[in-house]
């Protein structure tokens, strides 16, 4: 009964957040419609796009679901605080 209530309470906060338009256009995660190759088209576009203007782009992946899993809370709260 709890796994089908939280996947109704997710389904409700996702309809909600696309409906006031709270993430900004390019962030893909979990949200309804958005696949990996809209992520990877967008980023191709932003690298030709600077190589037009003879610039160089770097990229910069963080996986922060492996690194807040090894995070000492109070330190994480502490320094978003400060």
């Amino acid at each position: 009964m709890e796994k089908v209530l939280m996947a109704i309470i997710a389904e409700e906060i996702t309809n909600l957040v696309e409906k006031e338009n709270l993430l900004p256009k390019n962030h893909f995660g979990g949200r309804p419609g958005c696949t990996t190759m809209d992520a990877i088209h967008l980023l191709v576009h932003h690298i030709k796009s600077a190589w037009q203007k003879d610039k160089v782009a770097s990229i910069l992946f963080l996986d922060v679901e492996g690194a807040f899993s090894n995070a000492v809370t109070e330190r994480v709260i502490h320094n978003l605080i400060r």
